[in-house]
Protein backbone atom coordinates (compact mmCIF):
# COMPACT_ATOMS: atom_id res chain seq x y z
CA UNK A 1 0.00 0.00 0.00
CA UNK A 2 1.19 3.44 -0.73
CA UNK A 3 2.36 5.20 2.03
CA UNK A 4 3.82 1.71 4.24
CA UNK A 5 7.27 1.17 4.55
CA UNK A 6 9.68 -1.30 4.26
CA UNK A 7 9.82 -1.38 8.05
CA UNK A 8 6.42 -1.13 8.56
CA UNK A 9 6.40 -4.40 6.68
CA UNK A 10 8.62 -6.42 8.51
CA UNK A 11 7.48 -5.34 11.73
CA UNK A 12 3.96 -7.03 10.85
CA UNK A 13 5.82 -10.29 10.53
CA UNK A 14 8.75 -10.43 12.08
CA UNK A 15 9.06 -11.96 15.05
CA UNK A 16 10.48 -9.69 18.20
CA UNK A 17 13.30 -11.98 19.16
CA UNK A 18 16.78 -11.50 19.20
CA UNK A 19 18.43 -11.65 15.32
CA UNK A 20 21.12 -13.97 16.78
CA UNK A 21 18.63 -16.68 17.51
CA UNK A 22 16.34 -16.50 14.34
CA UNK A 23 15.93 -19.43 12.86
CA UNK A 24 16.84 -18.90 9.07
CA UNK A 25 18.00 -16.11 6.59
CA UNK A 26 15.93 -13.62 5.17
CA UNK A 27 16.23 -11.98 1.91
CA UNK A 28 13.48 -9.35 0.52
CA UNK A 29 14.13 -7.83 -2.78
CA UNK A 30 12.28 -4.80 -4.37
CA UNK A 31 11.12 -5.18 -7.76
CA UNK A 32 13.01 -2.28 -10.64
CA UNK A 33 10.11 -1.77 -11.82
CA UNK A 34 7.55 -1.06 -9.14
CA UNK A 35 8.87 -0.05 -5.63
CA UNK A 36 5.63 -1.36 -4.06
CA UNK A 37 6.35 -4.76 -4.70
CA UNK A 38 8.60 -6.79 -2.44
CA UNK A 39 9.59 -10.44 -2.35
CA UNK A 40 10.62 -11.79 1.03
CA UNK A 41 12.35 -15.33 0.94
CA UNK A 42 13.07 -16.62 4.11
CA UNK A 43 15.47 -19.60 3.88
CA UNK A 44 15.37 -22.42 7.05
CA UNK A 45 17.71 -25.20 6.36
CA UNK A 46 15.17 -28.25 7.96
CA UNK A 47 14.31 -31.36 6.39
CA UNK A 48 10.52 -30.50 4.91
CA UNK A 49 8.95 -32.69 7.00
CA UNK A 50 10.21 -31.03 9.66
CA UNK A 51 9.53 -27.76 8.60
CA UNK A 52 6.16 -27.49 10.68
CA UNK A 53 8.38 -28.02 13.95
CA UNK A 54 9.91 -24.46 13.41
CA UNK A 55 7.09 -22.59 11.22
CA UNK A 56 5.69 -21.23 14.03
CA UNK A 57 9.04 -19.10 15.18
CA UNK A 58 9.42 -18.00 11.65
CA UNK A 59 6.50 -15.14 12.00
CA UNK A 60 4.23 -13.09 14.67
CA UNK A 61 1.88 -15.38 15.84
CA UNK A 62 -0.92 -12.40 14.03
CA UNK A 63 1.40 -11.74 11.47
CA UNK A 64 -1.76 -12.55 8.63
CA UNK A 65 -3.63 -9.96 10.39
CA UNK A 66 -1.05 -7.47 10.57
CA UNK A 67 -0.21 -7.74 7.13
CA UNK A 68 -3.86 -8.32 5.78
CA UNK A 69 -3.55 -4.48 7.23
CA UNK A 70 -1.00 -3.05 4.74
CA UNK A 71 -0.25 -5.31 1.79
CA UNK A 72 -2.41 -4.74 -1.15
CA UNK A 73 -2.23 -8.26 -2.18
CA UNK A 74 -0.25 -11.20 -2.55
CA UNK A 75 0.88 -12.98 -5.83
CA UNK A 76 2.64 -16.14 -4.70
CA UNK A 77 2.69 -17.63 -1.22
CA UNK A 78 4.18 -21.52 -0.12
CA UNK A 79 6.93 -23.36 1.02
CA UNK A 80 9.58 -24.57 -0.98
CA UNK A 81 12.04 -27.13 -1.16
CA UNK A 82 15.77 -25.96 -2.38
CA UNK A 83 16.59 -28.20 -5.33
CA UNK A 84 19.82 -26.56 -6.89
CA UNK A 85 21.83 -23.54 -5.00
CA UNK A 86 25.12 -22.09 -6.35
CA UNK A 87 27.50 -20.37 -4.85
CA UNK A 88 27.99 -17.44 -7.11
CA UNK A 89 31.62 -18.97 -8.53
Amino acid sequence: MDGVSYEQFRDAWAPENDDDAYPAVVSVGRSVTNDRQVITILEVDVAPEKFASVAGSLTRPDALQRLAEIVESTELEGVYEQVVKTDGT
